[in-house]
């Protein structure tokens, strides 16, 4: 008897630890940050924005997209839940947020 209820408590352990590791890792557990870039696409009907590096973002409303211009640096904050990325805020980018292409390094390749 004991052996079966040292079982019965083992395998409970490991249902209630899988349950629980993935409602950890699941829908809500979403991917977020902040990055800068040039806008490359925007349709409002869609809610859609496309950046310079291809990061597509969704907004949850259609203003948030009216005054940006294709090539124009802006700051964004998105969280992504493995489907789709959403919008939390974009905003013009600081000057130096915007990122400067580096200086070519002494003894580097030549392109010549």
């Amino acid at each position: 008897m004991r052996q079966f209820q040292v079982l019965i408590a083992v395998m409970s352990f490991a249902l209630v630890a899988s349950l629980g590791q993935a409602l950890a890792f699941g829908p809500s557990a979403g991917q977020g940050g902040t990055k800068v870039a040039q806008v490359r696409f925007v349709d409002p009907r869609l809610n859609l924005v496309q950046l310079s590096d291809g990061t597509e973002l969704r907004a949850p409303d259609h203003r948030m997209l009216t005054n940006l211009t294709i090539g124009e640096w802006v700051k964004v904050d998105f969280v992504s839940d493995g489907d789709r990325v959403v919008l939390n805020s974009i905003a013009p980018a600081r000057a130096d947020e915007i990122p400067t292409p580096a200086p070519p390094t002494p003894g580097g390749p030549s392109r010549g």
